[in-house]
């Protein structure tokens, strides 16, 4: 019973609500700030208000694989499973946001490119294979039935998936001929004062939701697991 009490034990409650508080009062204000404030490119229109949710959520996207990462190292060496449940529910989320980063991007992209896809993109290329990375993760997972198996093979996927979010990450730095996405918005010359406001406010804001959603999901795995092995032995 002590095993299983501290098995359970996820995050502290306290932590949980500062998150709850923080995603309640920065989320909604980056939102409509967004919407409203910063003025839009006018070749763009409207639509150009898109990249504060794209590179907001690509971001997080990218990050989301190197935290899963660094729970399936802890993995490996310890053998412990809530690290292999922490690697999955960040992954979870990952592929979440991943594929919320496929989808507004054509939008965005129609407008900017005249195009909604651009096969010769760097970073489009890259962020597609890792998007397949990580629904491949899910592919083996699911079908390794052997349990130390499916979370050993897991967490050597998780490590290839960060390789893929940091080769992402660096498609637009380190490809001499990047295509059509611009370079980094943190490079000199960048964004007006007005963007770089609700640039950075979505950015705060996408990360506290998905820090909330990942103490939600990994809670939720753990009790997942409980029940499965107390109905198991009955």
């Amino acid at each position: 019973m002590n095993e299983m009490k501290q098995f359970m034990k996820t995050v502290p409650a306290w932590l949980e609500w500062v998150l709850l508080l923080l995603v309640a009062a920065v989320f909604p204000l980056a939102g409509m700030l967004s919407l409203n404030y910063p003025n839009v490119i006018l070749e763009q229109g409207l639509s150009h208000r898109i990249f504060y949710f794209h590179v907001a959520v690509a971001w997080v996207a990218l990050y989301g694989p190197l935290f899963s990462s660094v729970a399936a190292v802890f993995f490996i060496v310890t053998r412990k499973q809530s690290f292999d449940i922490a690697s999955y529910s960040f992954n979870q989320l990952s592929v979440i946001f991943a594929l919320a980063v496929l989808f507004s991007g054509p939008i965005w992209a129609k407008s900017a490119w005249g195009v909604p896809w651009d096969w010769t993109d760097a970073r489009l290329q890259s962020f597609f294979v890792l998007s397949l990375s990580l629904l491949a993760y899910f592919i083996v997972r699911n079908l390794i039935t052997d349990v130390t198996k499916k979370a050993l093979f897991s967490a050597y996927l998780s490590l290839l998936c960060a390789m893929n979010a940091v080769i992402t990450w660096g498609a637009i730095r380190w490809v001499d001929n990047p295509g059509n996405h611009p370079s980094s918005v943190l490079g000199k010359g960048g964004m007006d004062p007005d963007m770089k406001t609700a640039f950075w406010l979505s950015v705060v804001g996408y990360h506290l939701v998905f820090l909330l959603l990942f103490t939600i999901v990994y809670r939720l795995e753990k009790s997942r697991l409980v029940l499965r092995f107390l109905k198991e032995s009955e």
